[in-house]
């Protein structure tokens, strides 16, 4: 993902500053890793290329990447099946559990707990719990991305809105997005993604106070009052003007300056300002949260370490602390609009405390850190497939094909006859 020149400017600036720990030349220790999407290829290879500075005794090769993580999660099984499997993979959230069903991925804990450096380093305990299962943490985060809505503050000024003064409650957000849409010549309101490996569903359940199954498993609870909600709010949407989009097309329309708010991951926001430059201007606000007992899935991805090798799991180890320490962050940051792991870097006044002063649009997803849960992944062989259900029905319900009420009831059973019993 390219950065506009004034973030680029800023960037290299903060990270020329920081000391590189230098390292002792000697024949490369050489490690392969794996990514998802392709449009974070230049994040990957500006981290690939600060580590090796550090570590010159360790060589980093980089997979060609996958379109998402669904994709990546299906090669790295099948490249296990065939003995080309990465040393280590950045996997999304929800997709690492079909890695330690398998026994592919391998647990952390040893390497938390026998590294002396480790407690250093800033990552609380709390993040590392966003990847465990059955009490082992089997990947460190790496990036989170956060419930944001995007908003063309150029057309929110035509439409009357304030752009100091954004909606923080459903109401005030679809009232603002009808008053864009009825500005006529092409221009769309408010898009809600629906379509989004299963996390906006997620997100929506979540932030109405619910969740996606019982603590041990054994319950399905996204049927409840906290999923009807959503699901009313999905169909409200497609009642009082959601166009008629795919994800793709909504993101498209927002980058042209034809779409006003837009409700996606903060992830986007770095392409979302390149694509504004010139044309509008961009401000970030709030996801809305209905309850106080919201929780949002974080989205983004964790470092899986896969291989078994003794002196490639030391070189990847040592990636893995780079990527989630302050140097890693900082570069993981300034470069997309991923919330950071680590609060040492959030709360150096050099870093990224600075960072975020100078570029307080990246602020509104740091804050939203402490609501944070794991990215619910389904118990089972056919997470993949329960995801794909979940879209079919959200899609039904915002078209206004199916009510909220018998799409859900349809749904639970549907999810059901999936998981194992």
């Amino acid at each position: 993902m390219l950065l506009s020149r004034r973030i680029f400017l800023s960037t290299a600036t903060a990270l020329a500053a920081m000391p590189i720990p230098k390292a002792v030349a000697h024949p490369a220790t050489t490690i392969r890793v794996s990514y998802a999407p392709a449009s974070l290829k230049g994040l990957y290879e500006a981290l690939a290329r600060r580590f090796m500075d550090a570590r010159q005794d360790i060589k980093v090769v980089l997979d060609t990447p996958v379109a998402d993580y669904d994709d990546l999660v299906q090669q790295t099984l099948r490249q296990s099946i065939t003995k080309q499997i990465p040393d280590f993979s950045h996997q999304g959230f929800n997709q690492i559990r079909p890695l330690v069903n398998r026994r592919i991925a391998v647990p952390l804990d040893g390497f938390i707990a026998g590294d002396p450096a480790w407690k250093t380093i800033g990552v609380p305990d709390a993040m590392t719990c966003l990847a465990s299962y059955r009490g082992k943490s089997y990947a460190l985060p790496f990036a989170i991305s956060v419930p944001v809505l995007f908003y063309n503050t150029d057309l929110v000024k035509k439409a009357g809105g304030d752009p100091n003064s954004l909606p923080l409650d459903w109401d005030g957000v679809i009232e603002l997005g009808k008053k864009i849409g009825a500005l006529g010549a092409g221009i769309d309101g408010l898009y809600v993604e629906h379509a989004n490996n299963g996390w906006s569903f997620q997100t929506l359940v979540g932030s109405f106070g619910g969740r996606m199954m019982s603590e041990d498993e054994r319950r399905i609870e996204f049927d409840g009052p906290a999923g009807l909600q959503a699901l009313q709010l999905l169909q409200r949407l497609g009642r009082e003007g959601q166009p008629a989009f795919e994800t793709d097309q909504a993101r498209q329309a927002f980058r042209a300056g034809t779409l006003g708010i837009i409700f996606t991951a903060s992830s986007a926001l770095s392409g979302y300002q390149q694509s504004a430059a010139g044309k509008f201007e961009l401000k970030v606000g709030p996801f809305p949260i209905s309850s106080a007992n919201a929780t949002l899935p974080a989205a983004g991805n964790g470092i899986v370490m896969l291989t078994d090798d003794p002196e490639k799991q030391k070189a990847a180890w040592e990636y893995i602390k780079f990527a989630v320490g302050p140097v890693g962050q900082n570069v993981m940051v300034q470069t997309t609009g991923y919330a950071p792991v680590n609060i040492a870097a959030i709360n150096d006044p050099g870093g990224l405390g600075k960072f975020f002063e100078e570029h307080p649009e990246y602020r509104v997803a740091a804050q939203r850190i402490p609501m944070m849960a794991g990215w619910y992944s389904f118990p089972g062989e056919n997470n993949s497939k329960i995801i794909k259900i979940i879209e079919d029905y959200c899609y039904l319900v915002v078209s206004r094909k199916r009510e909220p009420g018998t799409a859900l009831s349809s749904l639970r059973k549907d999810v059901d006859a999936l998981l194992p019993h």
